[in-house]
């Protein structure tokens, strides 16, 4: 039975520059004590319920019969044109299918996800790491961001899609402006926005009508001439016997461009942050190096580098003692989740040796990251090259964090450091 809920001011949830704060965890709270499956009707958006409580997600994100992602994707103003394109015009992805043609789309990139593949791959992870702590061994300060971890994960994930080192700027812009569609640093709004929009181009003014052409050409030249790289296996590959459309292999390339790049940048550089401002935490693990793969996980529930995603009621239910209707949205916030006191002892203290800690920063489910062992491996790998050349490390400026409300990340970390030369190993 629906009891009546109490009355919570939800705007910091809903308002990027808000998040530029860090993620409203006091709004979060509310909710998980008073009303963890909340009924929003803000003005301007498609009314939804907030899920904040890490049984209630674990529960919709476990049931894609009930509970299907082929409706919005995130929550957004009604009047917003630099969103993804709208529902109703989106290909087919992996992100916005539900089983079993999710698994055609997951089945095409999995491969290249598999723990023998990532064995393989963890010394070139290793190199990455080496040469860009050293490139930083002389400086004392710099951006963190900026500078190291936004080019760490980039690095690899343009090596497995086979894109070339000139093109990474490219590729950088791209996932940046991907998620972070709030942020005038990140947007192409910017650029774009100053055009006359095409009202029967619903493209026109977005962030697609710049890098379409670039992921188009890619695509093009990996058809006409195969490598054995992962824009080639999505570039040529089938989903149920048919060949991917172009407009269906272009976003695959920039949901796995920007999975691999933006969430694993955003989890190095609130790891770091969280390393800054709990230092007795860094002398453990430089005194327990046996504990970098706690840490790796507990940075992962940390920052939980995305901030919600939404799926959609494909028939009347009740969750939590809330009547959910037919065709409803319901937003899972995974940093609400990973917060859960029911969960976690003490959410709000960053650990290192948490264990068990079965976090939420991932996902859960038929759409689990794909790249979360890539992403682990990218984060221990750091680590464990960094930590035992880390003389000392101290905050150099005040952390900038991304304006927007899809996902959350500290976008500018001013340190300053001194680190140890290479030691040739």
């Amino acid at each position: 039975m629906t009891t009546q809920q109490p009355d919570i001011d939800i705007a910091d949830m809903l308002d990027p520059a808000a998040f530029e704060r860090g993620y409203p965890h006091h709004v979060w709270t509310e909710l998980r004590h008073s009303s963890p499956v909340h009924r929003c009707e803000p003005e301007g958006f498609t009314p939804f319920w907030a899920v904040t409580r890490h049984a209630d997600i674990k529960t919709i994100s476990t049931n894609p019969q009930l509970f299907s992602s082929t409706g919005m994707l995130d929550i957004a103003p009604k009047t917003s044109r630099v969103r993804d394109i709208p529902v109703e015009l989106q290909p087919p992805t992996v992100l916005n299918t539900d089983p079993p043609l999710h698994r055609e789309f997951r089945n095409l990139a999995q491969p290249y996800f598999r723990p023998r593949v990532l064995a393989e791959l963890e010394q070139r992870v290793r190199d990455v790491t080496r040469d860009l702590l050293d490139g930083l061994a002389g400086r004392r300060d710099f951006d963190f961001v900026d500078d190291f971890v936004a080019w760490h994960p980039l690095r690899m994930i343009s090596e497995l899609l086979g894109i070339p080192r000139e093109d990474e700027e490219i590729v950088l812009h791209m996932t940046n402006s991907a998620l972070a569609v709030d942020d005038p640093e990140f947007s192409t709004e910017t650029a774009v926005g100053s055009q006359t929009p095409d009202e029967s181009n619903p493209m026109s003014g977005t962030r697609w009508e710049i890098f379409l052409p670039y992921l188009l050409d890619l695509v093009g030249k990996r058809r006409a001439k195969p490598t054995e790289d992962l824009a080639s296996i999505i570039a040529n590959g089938e989903i149920n016997g048919e060949p991917l459309d172009d407009m269906v292999a272009v976003v695959y390339l920039l949901i796995i461009a920007t999975a691999g790049h933006d969430t694993t940048r955003n989890a190095l550089a609130g790891g770091m942050l969280a390393l800054l401002d709990n230092p007795d935490q860094l002398d453990l693990l430089r005194n327990a190096p046996s504990l970098i793969k706690s840490a790796t996980r507990e940075i992962v529930r940390w920052s939980t580098p995305v901030a919600h995603f939404v799926r959609t009621a494909t028939d009347d239910c009740e969750l939590n003692g809330r009547r959910i209707r037919k065709g409803d949205p319901l937003a899972l916030y995974y940093p609400s989740g990973n917060r859960d006191e029911s969960v976690f002892d003490d959410p709000f203290t960053f650990r290192v040796d948490r264990d068990p800690n079965p976090h939420l920063g991932f996902g859960i489910g038929e759409h689990f990251c794909m790249g979360s062992a890539l992403a682990q491996m990218e984060i221990s790998v750091l680590l464990e090259e960094m930590i035992p050349r880390l003389r000392t490390v101290e905050l150099a400026g005040e952390p900038q964090r991304i304006r927007t409300t899809h996902i959350g990340g500290v976008k500018h970390l001013p340190v300053r450091w001194q680190l140890d030369a290479a030691t040739g190993s």
